[in-house]
C-alpha cells in the first residue's frame, strides 16, 4: 500500500522537456496531504467500526442474556402462577373444611345446649308441679288442723258457762226477788 511518505520520497527522473519541478513538488505535497487525511480518516473509521462492532457484540450478548432472562422470568412466572393457584385451591379447601368443622361443632354445641335447656326446663316444671302438690297438701292439712282447732274451740265454748247470760238471769232473779219483797 502506498503511504504518504512514499509519495513524498518519490523522485522522478529529469528530462529535457519535463514538467516544472516546483509545480510537481507542490502537487505531490497536496496529494500527500490529501492521501494522509484519507488514511487518517480510514484509520479513524476502522477504529469506530471496531468499537461499533464491539458495542454490537455487547448488545447481542445483552440481548441474548435478556432473552434468556425473559424465558427464565416467564417460566418462573408460570411456576409462581401455578403454585399460587395450587396454594389458593389448598387454602380454599382448608377454609371449607374448617368452616364445615366449625359449623358441625356449633351445631353440636347448640344441640347440647338445647338438650341441656330442655332438661333444665323439665326439671323446673317437675319441681314446680311437686311444689304445687306440696302446697295443696299443706293447705289441706292446714284446713284440717284449722277445722279441728275450730271444732275444739266450739266444744270449749259450748262447755263454758255463759257468764253474761247467768248475770242477766241472776239480775232478773234478783229483780224478781226485789219486786217480791216490795210487794
Amino acid at each position: 500500500m502506498l503511504t504518504p511518505m512514499d509519495i513524498h520520497a518519490k523522485e522522478f527522473g529529469k528530462s529535457f522537456r519535463g514538467f516544472d519541478e516546483t509545480e510537481v513538488n507542490d502537487f505531490l505535497n497536496e496529494v500527500m496531504q490529501a492521501y494522509a487525511e484519507v488514511i487518517d480518516e480510514r484509520d479513524r473509521l476502522r477504529a469506530d467500526l471496531g468499537r461499533a462492532e464491539t458495542t454490537i457484540e455487547d448488545f447481542r450478548r445483552i440481548e441474548q442474556s435478556m432473552r434468556e432472562t425473559l424465558v427464565v422470568a416467564q417460566k418462573t412466572s408460570e411456576e409462581m402462577t401455578t403454585s399460587a393457584k395450587r396454594n389458593a385451591d389448598l387454602m380454599l379447601e382448608t377454609a371449607a373444611r374448617e368452616a364445615q368443622n366449625i359449623h358441625r361443632e356449633a351445631t353440636l354445641k347448640a344441640k347440647a345446649q338445647m338438650d341441656e335447656a330442655a332438661d333444665k326446663l323439665r326439671s323446673i316444671v317437675s319441681e314446680y308441679e311437686r311444689l304445687v302438690r306440696e302446697k295443696h297438701k299443706f293447705l289441706r292439712r292446714m284446713k284440717g288442723n284449722v277445722q279441728a282447732e275450730l271444732a275444739l274451740i266450739e266444744d270449749a265454748i259450748a262447755e263454758m258457762p255463759d257468764v253474761a247470760a247467768e248475770k242477766s238471769t241472776t239480775r232478773e232473779s234478783a229483780g224478781d226477788e226485789k219486786q217480791q219483797e216490795d210487794i
